[in-house]
C-alpha cells in the first residue's frame, strides 16, 4: 500500500437531492484483494476483524459445513464461507470466500438511504454507515445486491464492515489483511489490486483453471473488493451474484415516483386552486321548502318524530350532539351522526399524522418537517404506529359506512360524462343522486384499498429483514405508488370539501347539511329523507 494518507473527505452522502459527487478532486481508490484460490479457510480474518472493531463475541451455528455462522451479523461483519462443489467430469471442489460489504463504487445502500449523512462514500471510495445518522430503516439493506447491511437490535442502527476506515485513514490496511497468513488477502490502491488480480488469473488459467476470472462486476461500476475466481464461469458457487445491480426498486421510487409523485401532488394542489379561480364554489340558492310541516324532527318518510330525544331536537346544540343520520332538524338534515363523524376525523388525523412522519423519509425536500417531531430518527418510530393507527381508522369507517356506499346503476353512469360536466358547471346535476354520488363511492372504495395496501407493505417495510428482498423490493415500489395515489386523491377530497362545496365540511363538524344544499347535490336523497316529492 502506498504510503501516502488516503483521503477521508466526503465524496457522496445518503439522501442527497440527486447523489451526485461533491465536486472534490479526484483521489486514488482503496481496494482490498481476495484471492479465493489461496484461503485456507483459517478464519483469522474474522477474528481480526472482531477484535480490531470490538464486536460482541456471538454464538457459533453448526450449519453443516466449517462456516462459523449462517451469514453476517449486526455483530460480524467479516465471514468466511464454505461450499462443497461437485464438478462435471468428477471430483469435488471445496470452495471458500471472504464475504463481507463489498464497498460498490455506485453503492445501492447509499441510493436507497433516505437518511441525509447516514451512508457516505469517502473520496477513497470505502463506504461507510455514519451509526449517530442512521435511523434503523433497512432500506440501506434493500437497495444492497449483495445483502450485506444487518440490523442490531439493540441499538437500532444498520451495520456493515468499514473496510477498517478508522486504519486505513492513517496509512494502515485493514485489520484482515494484516492477520491474513497465506497472502490471500491483499490492500493497496484500486488500480494495483486490479493489476495483482489479473496477474493471478493468468497463473490460475495456466495451471488447469481456464475459466479463472477477476470478480469486479460491472453493474455496480466496480467494487472495492475484487475478488479472484478460480471457478470465474459459476460465481454462484461462491454464493456471488453472477451480475450484481442495484435493485430496480430503487431507481423506481428514486428517480421516478419521488419526482413523479412531487410533480403530481404540486399540480393537484395547483389544479385544485385553478379551478376554484375558473369556476368559483358551487353554491346553492335557499328556496322555499315544498314539503310537509318541518317544524320539528321528521323520519325518511316524512312522519314526525315522536318525542324527539335532545339529540334531534331543533337547534345548534342538537346538530352537534345528533347521533341519527337521515333525519330532518328545522331547517338542516343530519348528515353525519356523530359516531360518523369521530371515524372520519380519527381517519383524517392518524393520516396527517402519518404523512407528515413520512414526508421526511421519502425526500430529503421535507426534512425540515423531521424538526416537528424531534428528529427523522423519531419520525421512523411514529409513522408505522401512526400508520396502523390509520388502517384501523379506515376499517371502521369501510364497516360503518358500507351499506350507503354501494354501487348502484345510476352511480356508474354519474361517474362518466356527468362527473366532468359536473366540475365543468355545465349541469351535470343528477335527480337520481343518492346520500353519496358516484364519484365518493370511488373514493371510499380507493380509500379502504389504498389503505389495506399501505397497511400490508408498510408491515414489510417496518421488518425489513425479515422478508425476503424481493418482497421488501416490490414493497417498497407499492407503499410509494399507494401513498402518491392517496396523496393527490385527498388534495381533490379537501378541495371539494371546502371552497369548491361550501356547506360539505360543516356536515364533518356539526353534522348536518341544510335543505337547500342536500336538494342541490343529494337530490334522491333529499326527497327520500323530508318526503318532498
Amino acid at each position: 500500500m502506498s504510503n501516502s494518507v488516503p483521503s477521508l473527505e466526503t465524496r457522496r452522502s445518503s439522501a442527497s437531492l440527486r447523489g451526485e459527487s461533491t465536486g472534490i478532486r479526484e483521489l486514488p481508490v482503496v481496494s482490498k484483494l481476495i484471492d479465493t484460490s489461496t484461503c485456507i479457510g483459517c478464519k483469522a480474518c474474522e477474528v481480526a476483524c472482531q477484535e480490531w472493531n470490538d464486536l460482541k463475541t456471538l454464538k457459533t451455528e453448526q450449519v453443516g459445513t466449517y462456516q462459523t455462522m449462517p451469514a453476517l451479523d449486526a455483530e460480524y461483519w467479516n465471514l468466511i464461507k464454505f461450499h462443497e462443489q461437485d464438478l462435471e467430469g468428477g471430483g469435488l471442489a471445496w470452495l471458500m470466500r471472504k464475504d463481507q460489504c463489498m464497498h460498490c463504487a455506485d453503492p445501492g445502500c447509499l441510493k436507497a438511504c433516505p437518511a441525509p449523512g447516514a451512508i457516505v462514500q469517502y473520496a477513497n471510495g470505502i463506504v461507510d454507515v455514519n451509526a449517530d445518522m442512521c435511523i434503523g430503516c433497512g432500506l440501506c439493506a434493500t437497495g444492497c445486491p449483495f445483502d450485506v447491511p444487518k440490523f442490531h437490535a439493540k441499538t437500532g442502527k444498520m451495520s456493515k464492515c468499514t473496510l477498517c476506515v478508522d486504519r486505513v485513514g492513517v496509512g494502515l490496511e485493514p485489520a484482515c489483511v494484516k492477520a491474513c497468513p497465506t497472502g490471500c488477502l491483499q490492500f493497496g490502491t484500486k488500480t494495483d489490486m486490479l493489476a495483482a488480480g489479473q496477474q493471478r488469473v493468468k497463473q490460475l488459467q495456466e495451471n488447469g483453471f481456464p475459466q479463472a476470472t477477476l470478480y469486479d462486476p460491472a453493474g455496480v461500476s466496480g467494487t472495492g473488493v475484487v475478488t479472484v475466481l478460480a471457478h470465474g464461469d459459476h460465481p454462484e458457487w461462491y454464493q456471488l451474484p453472477k451480475d450484481p445491480r442495484i435493485p430496480l426498486s430503487v431507481g423506481i421510487t428514486k428517480s421516478l415516483l419521488r419526482p413523479l409523485g412531487l410533480v403530481a401532488v404540486f399540480g393537484a394542489v395547483v389544479g385544485s386552486f385553478g379551478h376554484f379561480l375558473g369556476y368559483g364554489p358551487k353554491t346553492v340558492e335557499k328556496t322555499p321548502d315544498a314539503g310537509p310541516d318541518v317544524g320539528g324532527a321528521k323520519k325518511p318518510d316524512g312522519t314526525p318524530v315522536a318525542a324527539a330525544p335532545a339529540a334531534v331536537t331543533v337547534g345548534p346544540d342538537a346538530r352537534l350532539a345528533s347521533t341519527v343520520e337521515d333525519v330532518v332538524v328545522g331547517d338542516a338534515i343530519v348528515r353525519h351522526s356523530l359516531v360518523s363523524r369521530v371515524i372520519h376525523w380519527t381517519v383524517a388525523l392518524t393520516f396527517f399524522l402519518a404523512l407528515l412522519s413520512g414526508l421526511p423519509i421519502w425526500t430529503p425536500i421535507f426534512g425540515w418537517m423531521a424538526g416537528l417531531f424531534g428528529g427523522l430518527a423519531v419520525c421512523r418510530w411514529l409513522h408505522p404506529f401512526a400508520g396502523i393507527a390509520f388502517a384501523g381508522g379506515v376499517f371502521a369507517m369501510f364497516v360503518y359506512w358500507l351499506h350507503d356506499m354501494r354501487m348502484q346503476a345510476g352511480d356508474w353512469g354519474w361517474i362518466l360524462p356527468k362527473m366532468i360536466t359536473y366540475f365543468l358547471r355545465r349541469g351535470g346535476d343528477d335527480p337520481n343522486v343518492g346520500k353519496y354520488n358516484g364519484g365518493q363511492k370511488i373514493l371510499f372504495y380507493l380509500v379502504a384499498l389504498l389503505a389495506v395496501l399501505l397497511l400490508a407493505t408498510g408491515i414489510v417495510l417496518w421488518y425489513p429483514l425479515t422478508f425476503a428482498a424481493i418482497w421488501r423490493q416490490v414493497s417498497w415500489v407499492l407503499h410509494d405508488a399507494a401513498f402518491l395515489l392517496f396523496a393527490v386523491s385527498i388534495v381533490g377530497h379537501i378541495y371539494l370539501a371546502t371552497a369548491a362545496l361550501p356547506g360539505t365540511f360543516q356536515s364533518m363538524t356539526r353534522g348536518t347539511v341544510s335543505k337547500a344544499y342536500a336538494r342541490k347535490h343529494h337530490p334522491r336523497w333529499y326527497r327520500e329523507t323530508t318526503g318532498d316529492k
